[in-house]
C-alpha cells in the first residue's frame, strides 16, 4: 500500500516543487498524494485540482483528523514548523519538515521527544550532506589528502524571496505574501544558512562553539508592492569551533551575491584545500600528483531520477521519498532530527553570541 501523506501549505516551494514531484506517475505506487492544506482555502482547492490530490483543508487539525494520512510534509513558513511537526507525531503521523525543523533547541528537544515515544518516522530537511559529491568530499578529506584541516568557509546569500519570479499579485496560486521571511524567526539564517550549516557539520562534523556578528541592513523590504518593516536580521557572518584548533566561517545574508557563485564549501588543510563546486570538487596540496586535480563528480541525490532530475527542488523531493522509503522498510531516517536539533542549536546560539558578544558553547551532537 502506498503512503498517503499530507502537504501542509500551498506555497511557493510547494507549487514550485513538492506537489509537482509528488503528482508524477512513477511515485504513485510509493505514495498517494491524499490532501493539500493552506490557510487560504481559495488557493488550497486550486492546487487539489492542479496536481490531483484527493482533499483539501484550509485548517491543519483537520486535515490531520479526517483525512487518514500516514505521513505529512511540513512546508509553511518556518515560525509555524515547531507546532505542525509537533501536533502531527503527537496524533501517530509520521513527518517531514522542510527546514529548520523548529527555532529553538527545547523545541527540537520536545519534536524529538515525542517522535521517540509515538515510534513514528521523522525526517528532517535539508539532507544535502547525502548528496553522491558531498560523500566524496567526505571521504577525500578523511584520507587526510589535504592533511590536517584548519578551516572551512561556506554560505547562503540571495536577494530575498519577495523578488522571485514565481510570485506575482492577482493570482490565488502564486500571489503568495512573503513578508514573513522578515519576521521574528524568519531570516536568511533559518532560511538559507541552515542549509550551510547542514553542509558544514555533514562534513566535519558537530560545532562546539560560536561567535557571530548579526545585524538588520536594510530596514524596510517591498513586497508585493506594499513597503515591509524588517524585523529580523538579515545579515549574519558566524565563526565556528570544531575543536583541535579547526575553524569556520559562513555567511547569510539577503542581498545581492556573495563573489563566490560557483564555490559551495571551501576547505583548507596543512597540505592543501578542496573546493566543492557545483561542477565538481577541486583538490590542490603538495599530497596531490601534478599539485592539483579536477574531479568531475556529478552531484546526484538518492532517489531523483528520470523526470525528477528536472524539477525545482529535487533535494526536497529526495527527503520526502527517504521518509517513505523508511516507512515502507522500517529503516531509521539518516537525514535525522538529530542533525536539525544540532543546526537549529548552532543558530540559536549565534543570535545569542551576536547579541551578548560572548562565544556559545554547542551542547548537542548528532
Amino acid at each position: 500500500m502506498p503512503v498517503r501523506i499530507g502537504v501542509s501549505g500551498c506555497g511557493s516551494v510547494s507549487q514550485r516543487g513538492i506537489l509537482p514531484h509528488l503528482s508524477q506517475e512513477d511515485v504513485k505506487e510509493k505514495v498517494e498524494l491524499a490532501a493539500v492544506c493552506d490557510v487560504v482555502a481559495e488557493r488550497a482547492e486550486a492546487c487539489k485540482r492542479k496536481f490531483g490530490a484527493g482533499e483539501f483543508y484550509d485548517d491543519y487539525e483537520r486535515m490531520l483528523s479526517e483525512a487518514g494520512l500516514d505521513a505529512v510534509t511540513v512546508a509553511t513558513p518556518i515560525q509555524l514548523h515547531y507546532d505542525q511537526v509537533l501536533k502531527a507525531v503527537r496524533a501517530g503521523i509520521s513527518v517531514h519538515v522542510n527546514k529548520p525543523m523548529a527555532l529553538t533547541r527545547r523545541e527540537a528537544d520536545d519534536i524529538i521527544g515525542e517522535r521517540d515515544r509515538k515510534g513514528v518516522k521523522l525526517v528532517a530537511s535539508p539532507g544535502i550532506a547525502f548528496a553522491s559529491d558531498v560523500r566524496k568530499a567526505v571521504q577525500i578529506l578523511k584520507e587526510g589528502t589535504i592533511g590536517k584541516i584548519y578551516w572551512a568557509r561556506t554560505g547562503a546569500t540571495s536577494e530575498g524571496h519577495e523578488t522571485e519570479e514565481f510570485r506575482k499579485t492577482g493570482d490565488v496560486l502564486t500571489g503568495v505574501d512573503a513578508s514573513w521571511y522578515y519576521r521574528k524567526g524568519g531570516g536568511p539564517l533559518y532560511d538559507m544558512g541552515v542549509y550551510a550549516l547542514h553542509l558544514l557539520t555533514g562534513v566535519l562534523g558537530p560545532a562546539k562553539r560560536v561567535a557571530a556578528m548579526s545585524g538588520v541592513g536594510l530596514k524596510s523590504r517591498m513586497v508585493l508592492g506594499r513597503e515591509v518593516a524588517v524585523e529580523m536580521d538579515d545579515n549574519t557572518v558566524m565563526l565556528l569551533d570544531f575543536g583541535d584548533a579547526t575553524f569556520a566561517m559562513l555567511h547569510s545574508s539577503f542581498c545581492s551575491g556573495d563573489g563566490e557563485p560557483f564555490s559551495r564549501l571551501h576547505v583548507a588543510g596543512s597540505d592543501g584545500a578542496l573546493e566543492l563546486r557545483h561542477d565538481g570538487i577541486v583538490v590542490w596540496g603538495s599530497r596531490i600528483e601534478g599539485g592539483r586535480t579536477t574531479l568531475a563528480v556529478q552531484k546526484r541525490l538518492p532517489y531523483v531520477s528520470g523526470v525528477h532530475a528536472g524539477i525545482p527542488e529535487a533535494h526536497i523531493y529526495s527527503d520526502i521519498m527517504h521518509l517513505v522509503d523508511c516507512m515502507l522498510n522500517d529503516k531509521t531516517p539518516l537525514v535525522s532530527g538529530e542533525h536539525a536539533r544540532h543546526v537549529v542549536e548552532v543558530i540559536e546560539k549565534a543570535y545569542l553570541a551576536a547579541e551578548t558578544g560572548r562565544t556559545q558553547e554547542i551542547e548537542t551532537d548528532f
